[in-house]
């Protein structure tokens, strides 16, 4: 009587223990409008001394920090004439995620003004060719 219920009870303890082995879902695909396709790839603010920091945005919505290591870009998006930039800081155990709109002006096809939030004075950003790499 016993002999029976274990088998049942270790059938069942291994079938749960196989993994799920149907199909995976496809992968999400990100569209840009034409709009936001301008903002893809590196972009550097010159500072006075010849460096620059300033981010890279990739076509998937992804986004980091181009020489500014206290700035953790996570994604970015582009929508109603403003650039929005969300940042990544680390709380205790928690991760804290800031989403900030920037009003964009483009200049031309390698440069952009940026206006922060409170400031009348843009940034102006450049792209910035050394900085892409091969694919």
């Amino acid at each position: 009587m016993f002999k029976p219920l274990l088998i049942a009870l270790l059938s069942a303890t291994l079938t749960a223990c196989v993994p799920d082995t149907g199909p995976t879902p496809p992968p999400v695909e990100t569209t840009l409008t034409k709009e936001a396709k301008y903002f893809v790839g590196p972009w550097v603010q010159v500072l006075l001394g010849g460096n620059g920091s300033g981010f890279e945005l990739a076509a998937d919505g992804s986004a980091k920090a181009i020489d500014d290591p206290q700035t953790i870009y996570s994604s970015w998006r582009f929508a109603d004439g403003k650039l929005y930039l969300t940042t990544a800081e680390t709380v205790g155990n928690a991760i804290k995620t800031t989403e900030t709109g920037h009003r964009v002006e483009i200049i031309d096809e390698t440069s952009f003004r940026m206006f922060t939030q409170g400031s009348d004075w843009p940034r102006v950003y450049h792209y910035n060719s050394a900085d892409v790499k091969p694919q």
